[in-house]
């Protein structure tokens, strides 16, 4: 069994915690055979997680610096993760850049009635207040206005990866707030992984939600994933490191989850593309 290979990873210039050596030493030590740098992209308003804007050229030149001091030990790809809201800014702003690939995600939405965006994934009280002031308390609503949005990023481009594709339900702890079976949320799901799978977007097994006890699934969940692979899209594993610590963290159950969905092969970033390998080199 090979040491699983991560390419979501985010750092002291975002809100993960410590240098970007230290993570580049912890996966060598651990052995994985490459790690991709994705810090969150700067958007256009204040925000504490994203990359300040003053900080994104410093944090390109050290990733691209690590490239080289370590590259005879471990494969080092330089990449972003860019947010899509609506006017504002899209992962296709950051595709003319010298990245090795972009990671797309939906972390804010912009309802009419907000003066800014909103962070929904911050926290379960930051999310229950907006589902009240923005949304009336109608799940619905907010669970399709998600999906409308991450089809807008679909149709927008510029990026490889979907990031934690089904987020939204990031809080629907015991299924607080809808079952994932509804079916105003199957036929949003639908109609996301139809775009994706025409668009030729990998989908990312991300296992942060699992590590940090948001969720007992991964994003996306298994019946997600049984319905990627029927429709032949392709996935990626995701640690979503933000600690030097957590660069494999859950990489090998990701892998057995992908096989148990029907899945023989995922893919990763080799030198300047992806590839498709045997997920047995994982399970």
């Amino acid at each position: 069994m090979n040491s699983v290979p991560n390419f979501h990873t985010h750092t002291g210039y975002c809100d993960g915690k410590g240098a970007a050596e230290t993570y580049v030493l912890s996966a060598i030590a651990k052995n994985q055979s490459a790690i991709g740098f994705s810090g969150h992209a700067p958007v256009p308003f204040e925000s504490w997680w994203n990359m300040k804007e003053d900080d994104f050229d410093k944090y390109l030149y050290e990733i691209s610096a690590l490239k080289t001091k370590y590259g005879k030990e471990i494969e080092i790809y330089k990449a972003v993760e860019a947010d899509y809201i609506q006017g504002l800014v899209s992962p296709a702003d950051f595709s003319q850049l010298n990245l090795d690939y972009v990671i797309g995600s939906i972390h804010y939405l912009f309802p009419s009635a907000a003066e800014k965006p909103w962070d929904f994934v911050i926290s379960p009280k930051i999310f229950e207040q907006g589902l009240t002031e923005y949304y009336q308390n109608d799940i619905t609503k907010l669970v399709k206005h998600y999906y409308k949005a991450s089809c807008e990023m679909i149709e927008d481009g510029g990026f490889e990866i979907i990031g934690h594709c089904d987020q939204i339900g990031k809080f629907n702890f015991d299924n607080k707030y809808f079952s994932p079976l509804a079916a105003f949320h199957t036929q949003a799901i639908d109609e996301m992984l139809e775009l994706i799978a025409q668009k030729n977007i990998i989908v990312e097994i991300n296992t942060r939600g699992k590590l940090k006890n948001n969720s007992e699934e991964f994003y996306p969940t298994l019946n997600i994933l049984k319905k990627c692979k029927r429709m032949n899209i392709n996935i990626i594993l995701s640690a979503d490191a933000h600690t030097p610590q957590e660069t494999d963290s859950f990489l090998y159950e990701a892998a057995t989850v992908a096989k148990n969905a029907g899945y023989q092969e995922l893919m990763i970033f080799k030198n300047t593309t992806f590839e498709q390998v045997g997920i047995e080199n994982f399970c």
